[in-house]
């Protein structure tokens, strides 16, 4: 059944026997695909919050502004690649997939919609707006929220028993 599952949706999972990871002379990833160099490549995880290092699409980039990528197929697990592999393939997760933790919400105001954070992370001081909180606030577990903004980046709150009053009076009414 595994089988036929993965052939009706045409999805190959990929090894270290079969794609090789390399850094491009501008220090991005490379990949060789069969034997076949396919030049620049992204790395996304498909469950993000739940199994952050497996699971992972690999994508051929774009040549244009106009294309779109292209899936190469999806790593299930890091295991089978060599150790500098793993680590190419971790730097560009990490650079994909920054967030920063909100240590303090210095400010936060509700306007039309729009809820205007100015916040204190764990990388300094950031400014964001979110639109929707009912959409914007991704609740990780019994005790860790996520905020999204509308450019879609992300802010972790890690623990909301240590989560300051002006943070929680913004986000009591959803949680």
């Amino acid at each position: 059944m595994k089988n036929d599952f993965k052939d009706a949706a045409n999805i190959r999972y990929l090894t270290g026997e079969d794609i090789k990871f390399y850094e491009t002379k501008g220090g991005l990833l490379g990949a060789v695909l069969d034997g076949e160099d396919v030049g620049r490549c992204d790395i996304l995880r498909l469950f993000p919050l739940h199994q952050p290092y497996k699971f992972l699409s690999v994508r051929r980039q774009a040549q244009s502004h106009r294309d779109r990528s292209t899936e190469l197929g999806i790593v299930e697990s890091m295991d089978s690649f060599t150790e500098e592999e793993r680590a190419l393939v971790m730097h560009e997760l990490e650079k994909r997939y920054f967030v920063p933790e909100i240590i303090r919400v210095k400010n936060a105001k509700e306007e039309f919609g729009h809820t205007y954070w100015e916040v204190e992370t764990n990388a300094g001081e950031r400014s964001f707006t979110t639109f929707d909180m009912a959409s914007s606030l991704i609740r990780i577990n019994a005790n860790s929220v996520m905020l999204v903004d509308v450019d879609g980046s992300r802010y972790l709150i890690p623990d909301l028993k240590k989560a300051d009053d002006k943070a929680m009076k913004m986000l009591d009414i959803w949680l």
